[in-house]
C-alpha cells in the first residue's frame, strides 16, 4: 500500500530509476525534486533514434514541440491541465560506440520545488513508449 502511495505521488520507488547526474549534455537540475535527467544507450544510429523519439513525443500531444533534426534535438513543452503549469522536455540523441546512439533527456518543472513526481513519470512514459516502438 505504502509503496503504492509512494508510485502515485514521486513516479517510481527511489531503486528502480537511477537519474543521470554526470554524462548528460543539460544544464544541470536545480536542487529541487521537480527535474529529472536521464539517459539510455539504444542499438540504433541517431537519425533513426532520433525518429522514434520525435514519433512518441508528437503522439503525447505536447503543448509546444520543436524539433532540430540536424543537431537530433527535441524540446517539448507540456502543460499540467488542472493548474496549467508547464514543464520542459528536452531530447538530445548523440552518437555512441558500435554503431549505438544515447538518448539523453530532462524533464523539468518551471515553477515550484515539487512536481509530485510528474516530470519523472513523465520521462518513464517517454523511455517506455521508445522501448515499445523497438520491438
Amino acid at each position: 500500500m505504502i509503496t503504492s502511495v509512494i508510485k502515485y505521488f514521486f513516479g517510481s520507488t527511489p531503486g528502480d530509476f537511477e537519474p543521470d547526474t554526470k554524462n548528460h549534455p543539460f544544464k544541470p537540475c536545480p536542487d529541487s525534486p521537480n527535474c529529472t535527467i536521464h539517459a539510455v544507450e539504444y542499438p540504433l544510429n541517431e537519425k533513426e533514434l532520433f525518429n522514434i523519439a520525435k514519433s512518441v513525443l508528437q503522439k503525447l500531444s505536447p503543448f509546444e514541440l520543436k524539433e532540430n533534426s540536424q543537431s537530433l534535438q527535441i524540446n517539448a513543452v507540456f502543460r499540467i491541465r488542472v493548474f496549467g503549469f508547464k514543464d520542459d522536455v528536452k531530447i538530445i540523441i548523440q552518437p555512441a560506440e558500435s554503431a549505438k546512439s544515447m538518448l539523453h533527456i530532462k524533464s523539468a518543472s518551471r515553477v515550484g520545488r515539487s512536481d509530485l513526481g510528474v516530470n519523472r513519470r513523465r520521462i518513464k512514459q517517454i523511455l517506455s513508449a521508445v522501448n515499445k516502438q523497438l520491438t
